[in-house]
């Protein structure tokens, strides 16, 4: 056992029993989180704004008929002021309170929402997380005595909660179990439920909503947040008779409480045993937390001896998984005791056939770990097509590029789906385009930006405008159309399937052109089918994946991680693209010709650098400095996303949510920061297609 000491007495919060869920080892960091980093509280505001929490439980207090401010809004930190706020509140017969305290023994809980009648205490806990009641279960089908694993950590949640309560309120009481969700078989009644919560943060770095005051109307529409039953589940989960307890805990509830608790209160610590899950601790310290502690390296200096130099080795938390799924690779070699590349041998690899032309999966992780680790042998099979670090099968791709049909048209969408509808007429998560980027590139080598599409007006469904915007663009020639990813062949089939509900007269039209660059499948199994339009859209990841590989990629197929490998690999691309011209010789709709833009630079050491590192800030776009932008309206218009940079799609879609309130002069900067982002998206891929070129010449 590790012990370690503080002052500062803290109890087991529900925020601490989940965090021993995942792993008892970390709650030691979770506990004293002023000393040990958390790559989860990094860009904290905007992760919130995405995921949508805050805004539900605003909601969900609007809909039991709690004012902010009021005696029932209990909104204070510390525990004996909450408790005893609570206490003089439960002496009503009946009475909603939210952020009602409850402690017994080595536990403390905070309920989002309390309804007590008379001596019938309703807990509801309130999250962002989609359910449908048509098909959703809190039961696996194929094992009824277990709690399904997706829903499990919410329902044990409810479940400590539920625990506590009821033991802190005596047998007098029935405390029953709620799990309020967003329900996706529910249609908003309502007009833009999303914009009358407005998240911010507060003098003190916490984010909080505030509430416009035409939000109660909300309680009289459709009810978007639905209360779950879930009393059941919650009771066998505390009795201790549900199946996957041992796996889960190793113990029964009551004995994990019990023991966690207290380990908690007395800060005794015992590290738990090594598996792949800890690839996923967000406990590890990086440029982004100075500093601050590394609980991670922490445990596995302890647990595992390792090194310095241990952990400055590839580890196998790099390898490519693809559609394998992280866990049953990564989970053998670490039960193995195989915790760095240069352990894994071709045997350790699955076998996956290649379904296309180029690298079979199989032959791209063995190429990695050559790579990775130097492996000569291992590397032989591969060594023709190699070119100085990377990898690149020119042979293989300039066949797949004698099908491609110019002019090739580069698109990028940026979406989001969230809790609380965006639009009337929405369902909870339903997904709403908002934008899309298109560059062109001709025969002869010539790239241009061709269209683009963002929307800004406020209370417009953009899906309908945004496909006619996309097919405006696309339909002047016949060409080949790419993306990167599904991800934009599945909105537009989404989008098919909300047109086909819809009343637009031109949705056939509409539906045709998506048809025509998307594919889907009909029937299942042995008898299931592709349909494929003729235009439909070629995914440049699936030919990055089997044609190239840089060992700076680390396993990530991503486009931001490849773009830089591609940059790493080309001089030539370097050498055109240090040159200020992307705006003058190339056409750009956001750079103007006269202030033409470099999108390579190199850092300091002389290294080249990342171009998203280099997008301009949104204040920038306000017309002021950054430290003027901090002072700009201390209200709610301006905040975190405003002094930052758009530079991933979680970003973007915080952004577009964040625009969807904002005055004129935010939703201007804004706007302006999603174009800049979208533009590099679909530019990043003229880089890998130039560099396609140059191999294959």
């Amino acid at each position: 056992k590790l012990h370690f000491h503080s002052m500062t007495h803290k109890m087991f919060s529900k925020s601490a029993f989940k965090q021993a869920l995942i792993c008892p080892a970390s709650m030691k960091y979770y506990h004293d989180s002023d000393e040990y980093a958390n790559q989860n509280n990094n860009d904290d505001f905007l992760q919130a704004l995405a995921d949508g929490g805050n805004q539900a439980g605003d909601l969900a207090k609007v809909y039991y008929g709690i004012a902010q401010g009021s005696a029932n809004d209990i909104d204070v930190l510390d525990y004996e002021t909450a408790r005893r706020r609570t206490d003089a509140l439960m002496l009503l017969d009946e009475v909603n309170i939210a952020e009602a305290a409850f402690s017994w023994g080595n536990c403390f809980v905070r309920a989002d929402i309390i309804e007590k009648k008379g001596k019938v205490i309703n807990l509801i806990e309130v999250k962002a997380k989609s359910w449908d009641p048509r098909k959703d279960s809190f039961w696996m089908k194929k094992a009824k005595a277990k709690v399904e694993t997706n829903i499990r950590p919410y329902v044990y949640d409810v479940a400590f909660q539920k625990y506590v309560i009821q033991n802190a309120l005596g047998s007098e009481y029935e405390v029953r179990a709620f799990l309020m969700m967003a329900d996706k078989s529910v249609v908003s009644t309502a007009e833009c439920v999303n914009q009358h919560f407005h998240l911010v943060t507060d003098g003190h770095g916490r984010n909080r909503v505030e509430r416009d005051e035409t939000a109660d109307t909300l309680r009289t529409e459709s009810h978007v947040l639905v209360p779950f039953p879930v009393d059941d589940v919650c009771t066998r989960i505390i009795e201790g008779t549900t199946a996957e307890q041992m796996e889960t805990m190793g113990c029964t509830f009551k004995e994990f409480v019990g023991e966690m608790s207290e380990r908690y209160v007395k800060e005794d610590w015992t590290l738990s045993p090594v598996s792949d899950r800890c690839f996923k601790c967000p406990f590890f310290s990086n440029d982004k937390t100075p500093g601050m502690k590394d609980g991670r390296k922490e445990c596995w200096t302890v647990a595992q001896h390792f090194t310095e130099a241990d952990f400055a080795k590839p580890s196998v938390s790099e390898l490519w998984c693809g559609q394998l799924g992280n866990n049953p690779v990564k989970k053998k070699l670490v039960e193995s005791g195989k915790f760095f590349m240069d352990q894994i041998s071709e045997e350790d690899i699955p076998v996956q056939d290649a379904k296309a032309g180029g690298l079979s999966p199989t032959e791209r992780r063995i190429l990695q770990v050559a790579l990775t680790t130097g492996n000569e042998a291992m590397l032989e099979p591969f060594r023709k097509n190699m070119r100085g670090e990377a990898y690149i099968d020119a042979e293989g791709l300039k066949k797949e590029m004698n099908d491609w049909k110019y002019p090739l048209h580069m698109i990028d969408f940026e979406t989001t789906s969230v809790a609380l509808p965006l639009y009337k007429d929405m369902r909870p998560y339903e997904q709403v385009a908002f934008q899309f980027s298109h560059h062109v590139i001709e025969e002869d080598g010539t790239i241009r930006h061709e269209g683009q599409w963002l929307n800004t007006e406020k209370h417009r469904f953009p899906n309908f405008e945004f496909v006619r915007a996309l097919r405006d663009s696309l339909s002047k020639d016949n060409g080949s159309v790419f993306r990167y990813a599904t991800h934009e062949n599945s909105i537009l089939r989404a989008i098919h399937a909300q047109l086909k509900a819809s009343y637009e007269e031109d949705k056939k039209e509409l539906m045709e052109f998506i048809d025509s660059i998307t594919h889907y499948k009909v029937g299942s199994g042995k008898s299931e089918v592709t349909i494929a339009g003729k235009r439909d859209m070629i995914d440049l990841l699936e030919v990055v994946k089997r044609y190239f590989y840089h060992p700076s990629m680390k396993g990530s197929n991503s486009i931001k991680v490849v773009l830089p490998a591609v940059l790493k690999s080309s001089q030539a691309i370097v050498d055109k693209y240090s040159q200020p011209i992307y705006g003058s010789v190339i056409p750009s709709l956001n750079i103007p010709a006269e202030d033409p833009k470099s999108w390579i630079t190199r850092s300091a050491d002389g290294e080249i650098e990342n171009p998203y590192k280099h997008l301009d800030e949104i204040s920038a776009f306000l017309g002021v400095s950054t430290e003027e932008a901090e002072e700009f309206d201390t209200s709610s218009q301006m905040d975190d996303p405003m002094k930052g940079t758009i530079n991933n799609g979680g970003i973007a879609l915080a952004a577009y949510t964040k625009l969807q309130f904002s005055d004129e002069r935010c939703t201007g900067a804004l706007a302006e920061a999603l174009l800049r982002y979208c533009e590099l998206d679909t530019m990043s891929m003229v880089f890998i297609w130039e560099y396609f070129m140059e191999a294959t010449r």
